[in-house]
């Protein structure tokens, strides 16, 4: 088969069309973008032209709701050693809510430090925030369309409505928020749920996708809750937010780490086309032939690429971790190698560099078909 561009092998491979070779994506390490974060790095800037010049690009981008009413804030920022702190007051109708947030200079994430919901009563503050729908902010997703060029395809990425309270309750608070105080949080789910498909839908009017990454179903996997859990507070959400991405003509690919083996077939069940990043054991609890034997006709696979093996293996276990991969996951299509995360170290240490490089390469040698 002739070599195709990005965009036609990732196009190919959603509408599970015969393509050149697997594709190969860097996961949020997006060199094509030079806004992205990883594309200023000095440290990662060897890895990004080789990214650039072997991979394909999955533009993962969003399109930040517009609230024309706001409540009054008071943000507070200072500097302990190498870490920035900010504490950011919201001062709602029915009382304050305080969160505080660390970044540190050698790392690429932001900590919650203190969150906004210290008891279940916190709720109702939250609710209490007027919110005024005044459309999304199109211009990421409009630069992206005009940039990506034959380099790929651009993933929007949405939130579903169990992925924002863990971080307002703390995760272990969440939990107890799950099982105690069920109705409270199912009224602000459906406060989220009602606020997100307002807001995609008006992206996807105005052009959005065609590929859509969904993130949260992982707060509610084994062990955390049961999958009877799962399938009352994720499958009852996510299924009309792809539904409605459906009617628009697009696809979407669930975004879950940890354990999926209990769970995989609610994925299929809410009309997932896709999935990622299918950690393998013990980070998960599915071996990826396992998950292409179950749904591998139903559903795309991304993934497989454990971070810490990047972090810490031999070019040599790369490459038999890449074979492996090939092996279980390649046949018939509908799989494409990913990273299950990306690093977020300042500077990037070279055996990473290392191995992402033989990562590629190894893809490469692996991936064509016939």
């Amino acid at each position: 088969m002739k070599s195709m561009t990005s965009r036609e092998r990732l196009v190919g491979l959603l509408n599970w069309e015969p393509i050149d070779r697997v594709p190969i994506s860097s996961y949020e390490i997006n060199p094509w973008d030079r806004e992205n974060w990883y594309a200023r790095q000095p440290s990662y800037a060897r890895l990004c032209e080789y990214i650039r010049s072997h991979a394909d690009c999955l533009w993962m981008v969003g399109a930040p709701g517009i609230n024309k009413a706001e409540c009054p804030e008071t943000v507070t920022e200072w500097r302990d050693g190498k870490s920035v702190h900010t504490k950011r007051i919201v001062h709602t109708p029915k009382g304050d809510l305080q969160t505080v947030t660390r970044v540190d200079d050698d790392l690429h994430t932001t900590w919650i430090v203190e969150h906004p919901f210290k008891s279940i009563g916190d709720v109702d503050r939250y609710l209490s925030i007027p919110w005024e729908f005044g459309g999304c902010d199109m211009s990421e997703i409009e630069r992206a369309k005009r940039e990506i060029g034959d380099n790929g395809i651009l993933l929007c990425d949405i939130s579903d409505p169990i992925c924002t309270p863990p971080d307002l309750f703390e995760f272990g608070n969440f939990l107890v928020a799950v099982f105690e105080h069920r109705n409270k949080l199912r009224e602000l789910m459906d406060f989220l749920q009602e606020r997100i498909l307002t807001e995609l839908e008006y992206q996807l009017q105005h052009g959005a996708g065609p590929f859509w990454r969904m993130c949260g179903p992982e707060y509610a996997t084994p062990p955390y809750l049961p999958p009877e859990l799962f399938k009352e507070l994720v499958v009852n959400y996510d299924r009309p937010i792809i539904d409605l991405i459906h009617r628009y003509g697009g696809k979407v690919r669930l975004h879950c780490h940890g354990r999926i083996s209990e769970v995989l077939d609610c994925f299929v069940e809410m009309g997932a086309d896709a999935t990622d990043p299918i950690e393998p054991p013990p980070q998960g609890d599915i071996e990826l032939a396992e998950v292409k034997r179950r749904v591998g006709d139903k559903m795309i696979l991304f993934g497989n690429m454990e971070l810490c093996w990047l972090e810490y293996c031999t070019p040599q276990g790369i490459d038999e971790h890449v074979r492996v991969m090939m092996e279980s996951a390649k046949e018939g299509g509908g799989y494409a190698i990913l990273p299950t995360a990306a690093p977020i170290n300042i500077p990037l240490k070279k055996e990473t560099e290392r191995n992402y490089i033989q990562m590629i390469d190894s893809a490469l040698k692996y991936g064509p078909y016939e």
